[in-house]
């Protein structure tokens, strides 16, 4: 995230927040819950910034299993401050994600390891595999959503994108970079991938204070 975040604070002035996830970097937990358990995390950064500035207003950015976790925020109730989310290659669920690779890398139908995995899933993390979904999470977001996603993604399908975009009944904008892989949108063409940021920011947002 280290370039889009000197991207939002040299050309857009943002004040940028860069979390570590569970299980990744400085953060606690041992267990990558794809998303979804993240979400109460961010719902509490979101808090902690508001407690700090009250005007503040927050547009949430993820990518990849980022992308997945604002979508996922963004079926929860948020407050009046946060003006937007904005998805980079975000999964449609967990379940899906994770289906897909099964059949991509190994070969596999989903039966049987798909409902087995997901009963431990259950016993460890909290969760079964398909109630991590940011599918159903859009269906009920109320702020406006940019989706962008690799032309060439095969790691998370394009498709996915469509699904996403499809049944999310917020405002919405879709950005698909035809050339680009996995994460990679920015580094392909990163004049455009500038160019629709600033579009959604000018449209959403008149004065901006924090992101995350």
């Amino acid at each position: 995230m280290a370039s889009l975040a000197r991207m939002y604070h040299e050309e857009f002035g943002f004040n940028v927040l860069c979390p570590d996830n569970r299980a990744h970097g400085a953060s606690e937990g041992n267990i990558i819950g794809f998303g979804w358990t993240d979400r109460k995390d961010y719902l509490g950064w979101i808090d902690l910034i508001i407690e700090r500035e009250k005007q503040a207003e927050i547009v949430l950015h993820g990518v990849s299993m980022g992308g997945a976790i604002v979508l996922s925020v963004s079926g929860e109730p948020l407050p009046a401050q946060v003006k937007g989310i904005i998805s980079d290659c975000a999964f449609t669920s967990m379940h899906d994600q994770l289906a897909h690779q099964l059949k991509r890398s190994f070969g596999l139908p989903p039966f049987p390891l798909m409902p087995a995995a997901s009963l431990i899933n259950k016993w460890y993390a909290g969760h079964f595999f398909k109630e991590a979904s940011a599918l159903k999470q859009v269906k009920k977001a109320s702020v406006p959503i940019l989706y962008i996603h690799g032309g060439e993604d095969y790691y998370v399908p394009t498709s996915m994108v469509y699904q996403l975009h499809e049944q999310t009944s917020a405002e919405k904008s879709l950005y698909v970079a035809k050339e680009a892989g996995h994460g990679q949108a920015f580094s392909e063409d990163e004049q455009e991938y500038k160019k629709q940021i600033a579009s959604f920011l000018k449209k959403h947002e008149r004065q901006i204070k924090a992101a995350c």
